[in-house]
């Protein structure tokens, strides 16, 4: 069982709240820079490239301020949102509404940045994360994550994910390094994908099958070399 008071845990909750107390509607690009970029970015159609999303219930982890609760609201039947920064979620429920969405639809989670133990097993078809996970440079807290997707997925349901790869990022550890000291996230540490093989043998470990992957160029304000976008099935 991990810790939730670890150091990098609380590290990166208090940086997330703090960036996040900066957030409005109109200054956006706190939290997720390049905000209307990425937006824009056309490679997030690998992200449910060949993937029937209609009438499916989603889960998007780390989804900040609700970008992508809004970027995908019509494909879905619902897209609820789990983040570590309660004051994100406040500012996701913002865009959300300011978008002219209905947010009393949706479920936004606090997290304990370890694990996803307040909710129930078997919920979501989907969960799906962008620039997320690579800023968790701490691999047994990204394995047990996996784990728990595995766990909240309906029988048949699909993870998927977009994550830094290759070489090139000057402020990334390796995909298996526990980086508990690092002094900073959201890109300030990252981690590293050099091998589709790591993200294949850990989420088949926990149980999943039919692994897909593709790499695509590095999306905006990225310091890494390219993005994989990956996804297994439970």
């Amino acid at each position: 069982m991990i810790d939730n008071t670890n150091k990098y845990t609380v590290m990166q909750k208090n940086q997330y709240d703090d960036d996040a107390s900066k957030w409005t509607v109109e200054e956006r690009d706190h939290v997720v820079g390049n905000f209307d970029n990425h937006n824009n970015w056309k490679d997030y159609e690998y992200l449910f490239k060949k993937l029937k999303t209609e009438g499916k219930v989603a889960l998007d982890f780390g989804c900040g301020p609700g970008r992508n609760i809004v970027k995908y609201w019509d494909q879905f039947k619902r897209i609820d949102g789990v983040d570590i920064s309660e004051k994100n979620l406040d500012n996701a429920r913002l865009w959300v509404n300011h978008n002219n969405l209905d947010s009393s639809k949706i479920n936004l989670i606090h997290c304990n940045g370890v694990d996803l133990s307040n909710i129930d097993n078997d919920t979501y078809d989907f969960v799906f994360s962008t620039i997320c996970l690579q800023h968790i440079c701490v691999h047994e807290i990204r394995l047990n994550y996996f784990k728990e997707f595995h766990r909240i997925l309906n029988k048949k349901g699909w993870f998927t994910a977009q994550m830094g790869f290759g070489l090139g990022h000057p402020r990334s550890v390796a995909y298996h390094d526990n980086n508990y000291e690092a002094m900073g996230t959201n890109s300030l540490c990252d981690t590293r994908i050099e091998n589709p093989d790591d993200l294949q043998n850990d989420l088949e470990s926990i149980g999943f099958k039919n692994f897909e992957y593709y790499v695509r160029p590095v999306g905006p304000g990225d310091g890494h070399g390219y993005w994989i976008f990956f996804r297994a099935q439970k």
